[in-house]
């Protein structure tokens, strides 16, 4: 009797389980496809008054639904290629000598981008921060910022991605 019961529970489940899938897995709508529309990216950063106690990042990703960017070059910073590094940061250290500005562009078209700003001036002199971001050549984002010391943490994201 006890064997019985288990066996009409198991095939109940059973059943259950082939009606889930086919009511939830096999309806006629398809889901749409992904946006074939990518995006060209060309990011321009500028840092005035930054020192060795500041702490400065501008970060940028890019990439593709299908992970295709990995393995594959990304970007260039001032013309110079970065190898396959989707991700490239240009830090306050890069500010400290005589480049001011430093314009990041993608090698190709991708999915989607983003970047990163986060600037603290821990002292001394007011830092003046000044960043573009030009989407398939049409300007998105421009942007100043003067961070006085002492005045905490300064961070924005921006995301970007194919219409």
């Amino acid at each position: 009797m006890g064997t019985k019961k288990a066996k009409n529970i198991v095939w109940g489940l059973c059943l259950a389980a082939v009606a889930t899938f086919t009511f939830t897995g096999c309806s006629k709508k398809d889901d749409p496809a992904p946006s074939a529309n990518k995006i060209t990216i060309k990011y321009t950063v500028t840092a005035t008054g930054v020192s060795e106690m500041d702490n400065l990042d501008f970060s940028a990703q890019a990439g593709n639904h299908d992970a295709s960017q990995y393995g594959a070059p990304v970007w260039k910073v001032n013309g110079d290629g970065q190898g396959n590094q989707d991700n490239v940061v240009v830090d306050d250290k890069k500010f400290l000598g005589s480049t001011k500005t430093y314009v990041l562009e993608t090698v190709k078209a991708f999915d989607f981008g983003s970047l990163h700003v986060d600037c603290t001036n821990m002292d001394g002199e007011t830092i003046v921060l000044t960043y573009k971001a030009e989407i398939n050549g049409q300007v998105q984002t421009n942007e100043t910022a003067t961070i006085v010391a002492g005045a905490g943490a300064y961070s924005k994201n921006f995301t970007y991605k194919g219409q």
